[in-house]
């Protein structure tokens, strides 16, 4: 039968043990420190042994050199990866290193990346649209209700954001350079604006929530926008070339990694599990 090692990682790992232990035996290495309590019944490790699947967290790593274990009174190196796993097992990875591909490579480990899954995408969506909510709530000294919200980027985080906002009265503008991308914002009920026409129109926003991965914020496209405009960065790249610049003029920027661990672990947790169980059964009917 199957087993898992959920090697580090925050409560996110532990939910997703817990979820995956309906179906196999798992059990958690790397949480010695202070944590939320543990199932009773997803045991912790003292010291490595090999299993047959090894699940490392999201991300897997921060800087290709450890396992990212926030939990844990010591650092885990990634070497640690083949004393985990038996040969020929599997390494299920949130954001794979090349550090991490290439220890996998070496021992003949299969490496599964279940941060590529469209599934996995699409609902962490949910929790860090909710997330971003929260932040706005508390950052912002008025109501969502009536705001102008401009979101750079119409991806599936976009998407969902634009839908809790304009749901919640505020007054959405998409802004993107595809124009299929703005097509589907107007659908959605959302204003647009193409990205090659967004300077004219930056004073007028009360909040922006960026999902794009790119510097789209230099500093003189900063000084367009409102004193006072609360900018939340949802991508894994800062949009705003200078933060302390931007700060000096007056804008509030937040970026915002990681929320679905922070604000919904439990669920998030959960959509590890149960993208996991798909990828099995992918294997077991392929």
């Amino acid at each position: 039968m199957n087993n898992f090692l959920f090697l580090g990682g925050d409560m996110r790992s532990v939910y997703a043990a817990k979820r995956l232990s309906e179906h196999y035996d798992c059990f958690l290495y790397g949480f010695t420190g202070e944590l939320q309590a543990v199932p009773a019944d997803i045991p912790v490790l003292r010291e490595i042994t090999k299993f047959k699947s090894l699940v490392l967290p999201l991300p897997s790593s921060r800087d290709g050199i450890h396992i990212n274990a926030p939990f844990h009174k010591e650092q885990i190196p990634i070497s640690i990866i083949p004393q985990a796993v038996e040969a020929s097992g599997i390494v299920y990875c949130g954001k794979v290193f090349i550090e991490i591909k290439k220890i996998c490579e070496q021992n003949n480990l299969e490496l599964v990346d279940y941060f590529e899954r469209e599934e996995l995408i699409i609902k962490n969506a949910v929790p860090t649209s909710e997330g971003c909510i929260e932040i706005i709530m508390r950052e912002q000294g008025s109501t969502i209700f009536g705001s102008q919200v401009l979101l750079t980027g119409f991806g599936r985080v976009s998407k969902v954001v634009a839908k809790h906002l304009t749901a919640l009265g505020a007054e959405v503008t998409v802004t993107a350079r595809k124009y299929s991308d703005l097509a589907w914002a107007e659908i959605e009920g959302c204003r647009t604006v193409h990205l090659s026409k967004l300077d004219d129109m930056l004073g007028k926003f009360d909040i922006v929530v960026n999902s794009v991965p790119a510097p789209l914020f230099s500093l003189e496209r900063v000084k367009k926008l409102k004193a006072g405009c609360l900018l939340v960065d949802l991508a894994s790249k800062c949009c705003v070339e200078d933060i302390e610049a931007a700060e000096k003029e007056g804008v509030n920027v937040i970026h915002a990694l990681s929320l679905p661990g922070k604000v919904a672990p439990q669920t998030a947790g959960y959509i590890v599990a149960d993208t996991i169980m798909n990828i099995l059964e992918e294997s077991a009917n392929a």
